[in-house]
């Protein structure tokens, strides 16, 4: 709705102050400034933070080697986590995975396209990575293999399709294949978030890998938070709340309240899956050092470490914008905790995954050259099916019809929008690793990157493109300082 005169007076008046002060107005920030002088309440945001300066793009990709051939498929693009403690282990066919993005922060629809082209593109040998998000799994996800329904009772099965059916035809899909929709052929990760949005045990005991969200990088120190305008009935009744109410999520788990807890949590979890399922521990940038430190110690077999423009469905505007460490920036406390503590153990298959702002090949392929094993996307794949990129998605509008609105979204171009962006994302990496000479994409590393600003090669300890470093170059100016003031007989 439009906003009233008089708070849209406030706005341009706030907009002449700052203009006569000699700043630069943001009249989003005014915008929201007035809108909370109109109803006393804390504005949310949802996607990335915009970040002035995300450092990717100062950041080259060098050593390329002349290859007269320039075929690059036998590239190995795999992914494996799991081992360190677990018996089981994960292996997908690419190094980056689908983030965790849960039934109601995003619509049903969009959520089966996601199901459609993993499936899809299992089937074509490309097996990836999906995370469910905090909100807890749709059944075709958590009984989707055939084994999980192996020991289903004809009742308790009846009851996942009668609530399959309401939800397909809650969104006029109905034409959807029951046997194709209970069908998982892709690797899945479900979240042990703090607010336990699950009511049944398969939720944990059916997935490939289970991953204890601490926190992550669009609202560090806040929990999750479910608009009550998008918890309907359905999204209620899947999570076990009450409909139509704010769906939070505590800002940590209500018991882990220090390192010795997550110890004593991911050994429970391990006792309930038989030390038999990968278990990954999830935080934002902020502590990090200290924080890859502490999951190091705790039996984890992975972490998952997210920056500070890793996109959410909601969150206090203020809290996404301006806390946090951006995903570059954190990668060199990351290597440093990991190389500390390697100094005294023998390497043993621990993974980091790194989520934050990523969404193309070259991102990837420096991230992973800077330290991560495999990466975490979730705005890359709204724009496979759609998304505009308006921001409103903690909102019921939305264009493209993926986070809310009445908007219908067209599950089978969606879903082939998807396969279609995988299949090219890894090609482009398979492309990028070839024309290093590397085999393997996790052979890419520090010294195939170079950076052209003087900033980032500070918090990523890159050399530039002629072999220098920040301190070279901060060095090369004091010295000109020097000479200039002792050419004009200052004193130093």
């Amino acid at each position: 709705m439009p906003l009233p005169k008089d708070i849209m007076n406030f706005r341009w008046d706030m907009a002449n102050v700052v203009k006569n002060e000699g700043h630069v107005a943001d009249l989003k920030s005014l915008l929201l400034d007035a809108q909370k002088a109109s109803d006393g309440l804390v504005p949310y945001a949802s996607l990335g933070a915009h970040s002035q300066n995300d450092y990717f793009s100062n950041i080259m990709i060098n050593n390329a080697k002349i290859n007269s051939m320039q075929d690059y498929s036998d590239v190995d693009a795999s992914l494996i986590i799991g081992g360190r403690y677990s018996k089981k282990i994960i292996k997908t066919d690419v190094p980056f995975s689908v983030a965790g993005m849960s039934y109601g922060s995003v619509k049903l629809p969009a959520k089966i396209s996601m199901h459609l082209a993993l499936n899809k593109l299992a089937k074509n040998g490309i097996k990836i990575l999906m995370n469910t998000g905090e909100g807890g799994a749709l059944p075709w996800e958590v009984y989707g293999a055939k084994e999980s329904r192996e020991h289903l009772s004809k009742t308790h099965w009846d009851s996942i399709l009668e609530f399959t059916d309401k939800l397909l035809r809650a969104n006029h899909l109905e034409g959807i294949d029951i046997d194709e929709l209970f069908t998982r052929e892709y690797p899945l990760i479900v979240q042990y978030a703090s607010g336990r949005f699950w009511k049944d045990p398969a939720y944990l005991l059916n997935a490939d890998g289970i991953e204890i969200k601490i926190g992550q990088g669009a609202k560090i120190g806040h929990g999750g938070i479910l608009p009550g305008s998008k918890v309907t009935e359905l999204v209620a009744e899947n999570r076990g709340i009450l409909a139509h109410k704010p769906a939070h999520s505590p800002s940590r788990h209500l018991d882990i309240l220090g390192p010795e807890d997550l110890v004593a949590k991911v050994l429970e979890l391990r006792e309930l899956t038989k030390w038999e399922t990968p278990i990954i521990v999830k935080v934002g940038a902020s502590r990090i050092y200290d924080d890859l430190e502490i999951i190091l110690k705790s039996y984890a077999d992975c972490a998952t470490v997210d920056g500070l423009v890793g996109g959410t469905g909601a969150a206090p505007y203020e809290v996404r914008e301006d806390i946090g460490i951006n995903t570059i920036a954190s990668l060199r406390p990351i290597r440093d905790a990991i190389n500390d503590y390697y100094e005294t153990h023998d390497k043993d298959g621990f993974k980091l995954l790194v989520n934050g702002g990523i969404w193309d090949s070259e991102r990837i392929a420096k991230t992973i050259a800077l330290g991560a094993d495999g990466v975490g996307i979730g705005t890359g794949f709204l724009l496979a099916m759609g998304c505009t990129l308006i921001q409103e998605c903690h909102t019921d509008i939305c264009p493209a019809g993926i986070t809310g609105s009445y908007e219908k979204l067209d599950v089978e171009k969606s879903a082939e929008g998807i396969f279609n962006y995988i299949k090219a994302t890894k090609i482009e990496l398979q492309n990028i690793a070839g024309s290093l000479g590397r085999e393997k994409i996790e052979d890419i590393e520090m010294t195939d990157l170079s950076v052209n600003d003087l900033l980032t090669s500070i918090i990523s300890e890159l050399p530039f493109s002629d072999g220098t470093n920040h301190v070279s170059k901060i060095q090369t100016k004091i010295d000109h300082a020097i000479n200039a003031l002792n050419l004009q007989g200052g004193k130093i």
